[in-house]
């Protein structure tokens, strides 16, 4: 039997807030509903239950339909896919809130305008007042359609990072979709981004496996994600006095599976903007020493496919300069960590984020009159923070014209477009001009980072050819690195003496090009090569025993520890003796999952105020406002301002027989086991609301016909297996 649902993924009390309101343009747009549109439906559903209903015909699958965003980027919900105008990159803006949550129809609220991840540009999709279905620049597509196995764990036990779905604990008759991060008997913390595990088999079994029962779902009970600056910051329940002293707390870490979709893009180098390269605006890539751009050193060069990075060797394609005619105010800490480093020619990422002001100017072909004057660019570079593109979305109201009974752009103190949108005189008349969603803006540095390429190697001069890959957190170098002739990687943190290097043999004869991955994720060091994981003997390229303080002595590498001026240049790669070129060069972030609700542990009392939001571990000093971009920009650029910034906050949950803690990868905008507790629901998911795993999206969203512009032909490119 195969059936499609829809996964309720988040009620709220928020959901019902200015219906009444709205109630006019949501008849209106019902009205306005064509029978092209319900055919389609129709035969839509056909197509699909046909499809599966043959495929799935031998085990029992269950198709469903994801409206919000709680997984994104892994599952997207209601969205509007987006090319951003100034540098070309494509990226996804959620249109949840479009939907009312009871009626599951438009409820006049239009997301009108995106911040692009990699230039930071505020793109407005449209000047129009929309009709029905009239937001044609940047359409809202429904929600990733996903394949269900009920029988999988059945077979087997769930995993820590399985993708569920499950009943909700506060109405089972609701579907919610997660990824389980906490399992059966044990402690689960929350703490500096990461998840720490402490098995704890002590209680005594609070509940039992029941054979479950198939849940029916209100079709029209759809919600928009939770966002956790709007939550309250709660008391801690106590329950550190109940955890086990004498068992450690264990990093959980994430299997590669899981990883390579969790990761979330922060740059892609093929992406480059061209305002940038005529203003001499800095590149976010850039050699140590530009001087020996001449052919010896990097050079960056437009190919066919995207960008390239060469060193040693010459390069075909258009060559981009390297050395900008404009600076930036902040410096990085570079200095050598090694003896050898001075013999290396490094290329180092730098996170640039041009400001709304600064876009302000740049969008019509001219440099802030600061930086004109001063000849830098102010409040960079900046840490790498969890800011997700996904959630920086601007919506605008509509409302019915009681005169004409036509759809208008309402002008209320509530329309979130009218208080960030300044109009300008332009060519054309009047154009507008997008300032970024402050509620978007990212505040929890992260330092677990990835970095990924397509590395080739043309020449080797010498037995000492090498190529280094380098990823900082909180000040310190964690390193791989490539001996090329003599066939070996190598691991090592450099600046500390008690981590001992680690050695794999890898055979680079047998090609010139490959896939490479170097993580520095949940206290251990990865490389991927050719989408194969390189294992190191004993688990070599972990460290969580040097992040922990023993015998009453200072840890090597401690856990809250702070950024410094060297988490400013957080990612270097350095050649040696051998000529290569980098291709798709992309700098990735893990999933940050910030420690709130009810679960937050009083006992994490730090020297710093909190942040006054949900959805920030930690504040500076009184006086900055995580809702105000200066703030945060002059902050996150700062390093005389961090002090204390490593020691974030923490949350708790317990687990026993039969309980599951669940959480979104969208972190900042996810209603899961951090919030739900109260007096009525517990934080946990009972196995027996369990209603199966997650394993394919078999229909992200369609793609437009030529002729009908309709989304109808199957988008394939973005069908994929979910771990």
């Amino acid at each position: 039997m195969v059936k499609t649902d829809v996964i309720n993924d988040e009620p709220s009390e928020q959901a019902t807030l200015g219906k009444s309101q709205q109630e006019p343009s949501v008849k209106t747009r019902d009205q306005e509903i064509s029978i092209f549109q319900q055919v389609r439906e129709v035969c839509e559903s056909l197509i699909v239950a046909l499809f599966l209903a043959f495929l799935f015909k031998t085990f029992e699958a269950e198709a469903f339909v994801i409206p919000t965003g709680s997984m994104a980027p892994t599952l997207k919900g209601r969205h509007k896919d987006v090319e951003c105008s100034q540098c070309g990159y494509p990226f996804q803006t959620s249109a949840s809130e479009e939907v009312d949550s009871s009626t599951n129809r438009r409820n006049g609220k239009y997301v009108v305008a995106g911040t692009c991840p990699q230039c930071w540009y505020t793109q407005y999709f449209s000047d129009d007042v929309p009709g029905p279905s009239d937001d044609r620049l940047a359409p809202s597509y429904t929600g990733d359609r996903i394949l269900v196995s009920k029988l999988e764990f059945d077979f087997r036990d769930l995993q820590r990072f399985d993708v569920s779905v499950f009943r909700a604990p506060a109405e089972p008759r609701v579907n919610f979709i997660k990824r389980i991060v906490g399992l059966p008997n044990e402690n689960l913390r929350i703490q500096y981004g990461d998840l720490f595990v402490q098995k704890d088999d002590s209680a005594p079994v609070t509940s039992t496996r029941t054979p479950g029962v198939e849940g029916r779902v209100n079709q029209n009970s759809m919600a928009p994600d939770v966002d956790l600056a709007t939550t309250e910051d709660l008391d801690s329940n106590l329950l550190e006095s109940s955890v086990l002293s004498d068992e450690p707390f264990e990093i959980a870490r994430k299997e590669y599976r899981y990883l390579r979709q969790i990761m979330q893009v922060v740059h892609d180098a093929d992406y480059g903007v061209p305002v940038f390269e005529q203003l001499g605006w800095p590149v976010a890539w850039s050699p140590d020493d530009p001087s020996a751009s001449n052919g010896e050193g990097w050079v960056l060069s437009k190919e066919k496919n995207g960008r390239k990075y060469s060193c040693g060797q010459p390069s075909d394609g258009e060559r981009v300069s390297l050395t900008p005619s404009i600076g930036l105010s902040a410096q990085p800490d570079i200095s050598p960590v090694t003896s050898d480093d001075d013999q290396y020619l490094w290329l180092r990422y730098r996170h640039i984020v041009p400001s709304s002001e600064d876009w302000y100017f740049l969008s019509r072909g001219e440099l802030p009159p600061h930086v004109s004057e001063s000849g830098v660019v102010s409040c960079n570079p900046r840490l790498i923070d969890d800011f997700s593109c996904y959630n920086a979305g601007i919506s605008r109201m509509t409302q019915t014209n009681r005169l004409t009974n036509e759809l208008e752009w309402a002008k209320t103190a509530n329309d979130e477009f009218s208080v960030l949108t300044q109009e300008r005189p332009s060519g054309d008349g009047e154009r507008c001009f997008c300032a970024r969603n402050p509620d978007g803006l990212g505040c929890n540095w992260v330092g677990d980072l990835g970095v990924s390429c397509e590395l080739s190697v043309e020449e080797v001069n010498d037995d000492s050819g090498s190529v280094i890959f380098d990823l900082v957190k909180g000040g310190v170098v964690f390193r791989c690195v490539l001996a090329i002739k003599q066939g070996q990687i190598a691991l090592d943190i450099p600046q500390v003496d008690a981590f001992t290097p680690v050695f794999v043999p890898y055979d680079f004869t047998k090609k010139k090009r490959w896939q490479l991955e170097f993580f520095n994720v949940d206290e251990e060091m990865r490389v991927v090569i050719d989408g194969r994981e390189v294992s190191f003997p004993d688990a070599g390229g972990r460290y969580d025993s040097l992040t922990i303080t023993d015998n009453g002595l200072a840890a090597p590498v401690p856990r809250n520890r702070d950024p410094n001026a060297r988490d400013l240049a957080p990612v270097a790669i350095g050649v040696r003796n051998v000529s290569v070129s980098v291709e798709h060069l992309k700098v990735m972030r893990d999933v940050y999952y910030i420690a709130a609700g009810p679960m937050q542990e009083k006992w994490d009392v730090a020297s710093l105020g909190d942040f006054g939001t949900g959805r920030c571990d930690r504040l500076t000093k009184n006086g900055f406002y995580w809702n105000n971009e200066r703030d945060v920009a002059r902050f996150m650029s700062s390093p005389e301002m961090w002090r204390g910034y490593g020691n974030t906050k923490s949350a708790l949950l317990q687990q026993r027989e039969g309980q599951f803690v669940a959480l979104g990868d969208n972190s900042g905008f996810s209603l899961d086991s951090r919030l739900w507790s109260n007096d009525v629901t517990p934080h946990y998911v009972d196995r027996r609301y369990l209603i199966g795993k997650a394993f394919y999206v078999y229909w992200p969203h369609g793609l437009p016909l030529p002729l009908v512009k309709a989304p109808f032909w199957p988008n394939f490119s973005k069908m994929r297996h979910i771990d």
